[in-house]
């Protein structure tokens, strides 16, 4: 019995023990397939533009002033994100011009953002940016959003053209993205007031030498004996003239009536008064910057007229034609 189990576990170890042949190992073999996503291009969209003034109130359809501060504001959507936005352009203009018509102080203005460079730029009537408010100009900080507000600050010439119509001066604004995809808003609109600068060039004038009986004197000091003024206006104006009373010395008086006033010629002069006249020649003035005016004044003496020294002053003014 003990014989029979040694042999039983000899044989177990014997068919342990017989080589199992090893397989070689197989390489990893791999495929690829390239792939891709299409996103298309999404237009840009405008939204809410308005027309404000500094105080935040509507001027959109309203009339507003020379030189003076107003801000453009919008949301702008872009589905590819702000940053496929190329350009954001602002179109302001006239109604003696058009959508594309060249750049003027009088009626014609041209802004663009550039989202390359984050800048703000007035590319026309001038390029060194006299109307473009540079610290009002606002642009979003992310432009990986989808949308943000921006907002242009601006301002007119002094001789931008004046328009009684609310809906004279009109506002394109344009959106444009790296496909050249565009959006668009011309709803923004406004008129342009009045405005008169004047500045009297010869702040005294006199004559030196009357005697009684002297009829219709010219000046003698200024030299070229007229006064001059500079004007700029918006639209065209008309000069006048007054004085503040009569020529007096103590209590004697030139009449009023022996003072008149003319652009050029003494047959057309008519007399001042304390009350605003118009300065003849000087009436229907056109419209510009910085316009060269003249006028000239004529005295009288009475006969007898004591001496002394008579003076008064002379006011003038501008106003709309």
């Amino acid at each position: 019995m003990m014989k029979r189990r040694v042999t039983s576990i000899i044989l177990l170890a014997l068919l342990l023990s017989i080589a199992i042949p090893t397989l070689p190992a197989q390489a990893l073999i791999e495929g690829d397939s390239g792939g891709t996503a299409g996103i298309s291009n999404i237009t840009p969209v405008i939204t809410i533009p308005s027309l404000k003034d500094t105080g935040a109130t509507s001027k959109n359809d309203s009339s507003i002033d020379v030189y003076t501060e107003y801000r453009i504001s919008l949301t702008l959507a872009d589905d590819n994100t702000l940053e496929d936005i190329t350009t954001l352009q602002f179109k302001i203009w006239g109604p003696s011009s058009t959508e594309g018509g060249a750049d003027s102080d009088v009626d014609h203005y041209t802004f663009v953002y550039t989202q390359a460079t984050d800048a703000w730029d007035e590319t026309g009537p001038d390029s060194g940016d006299e109307h473009l408010i540079v610290g009002s100009c606002v642009d979003p900080a992310d432009q990986t959003d989808g949308s943000g507000t921006f907002t242009l600050g601006f301002k007119i010439h002094k001789t931008a053209e004046y328009s009684a119509s609310t809906e004279g001066w009109s506002i394109k604004i344009t959106a444009t993205d790296d496909s050249a995809a565009t959006d668009t808003d011309t709803t923004l609109m406004f008129g342009v007031n009045f405005y008169l600068e004047m500045t009297v060039d010869d702040g005294t004038h006199s004559w030196s030498t009357l005697s009684p009986g002297d009829s219709q004197q010219t000046l003698d000091t200024p030299v070229d004996t007229d006064i001059d003024m500079t004007v700029t206006a918006n639209a065209a104006y008309d000069l006048q003239g007054k004085v503040s009373a009569a020529p007096t010395s103590g209590s004697y008086t030139i009449p009023l009536a022996n003072l008149v006033i003319h652009e050029d010629t003494v047959g057309s002069a008519v007399a001042l008064t304390t009350g605003y006249v118009d300065i003849g020649g000087l009436t229907s003035e056109a419209a510009g910057e910085d316009n060269a005016e003249v006028f000239k004044l004529w005295l009288t003496v009475p006969n007898p007229q004591m001496d002394g020294s008579y003076t008064y002053t002379l006011y003038v003014q501008g106003i709309q034609a």
